[in-house]
């Protein structure tokens, strides 16, 4: 006789699996790019590139971050079932396939790519929830793909009750 948990992955999550949000779009503004750029430290051809509206220089993959409003908050507990009331960021990951412009109108399509289950660990018994977000521009290329693991746990830390 085992005494396997019961798991956490109901009928309902497991259906969301695959299941896409609604697309929303994006602009690579030069304002919020620079922003970027200056925190990173770039190197002074691509800041000038920036100034100076140059959208014929090739843009590293931060470029999608923080466009119109700021980066997005992960859409797992609006859009899948019966996740644990506890979250955090478990990992991000960004992908380039094409090059990014100033003025790239990116439309963003996210999904749920999988989730996990992991029994014991620091956390206890949790949820790894698997974010991908497709980038496309404005010429129908999928440029990057920006993927999120968010582990949901049942209770905090500590917590004994």
């Amino acid at each position: 006789m085992t005494d396997e948990p019961e798991s956490l992955i109901t009928g309902a999550m497991a259906a969301a699996i695959g299941r896409t949000g609604e697309p929303f779009t994006r602009t690579i503004e030069q304002a919020s790019l620079l922003r970027y750029a200056e925190a990173y430290e770039e190197e002074p051809d691509l800041l000038n590139a920036i100034r100076a509206g140059d959208r014929s220089v090739p843009l590293p993959v931060y470029a999608l971050m923080g466009q119109n409003g700021g980066q997005r908050q992960p859409w797992g507990p609006q859009h899948i079932p019966d996740l644990p009331e506890h979250s955090l960021l478990a990992g991000n990951g960004w992908e380039l396939f094409a090059p990014l412009h100033l003025g790239d109108e990116i439309t963003v399509t996210p999904r749920v790519a999988d989730i996990q289950e992991r029994i014991g660990g620091r956390v206890g018994h949790s949820l790894f929830v698997h974010e991908a977000e497709d980038c496309v521009n404005q010429d129908g290329v999928l440029v990057a793909r920006i993927t999120r693991i968010i582990t949901y746990f049942p209770k905090r830390w500590g917590d004994d009750r």
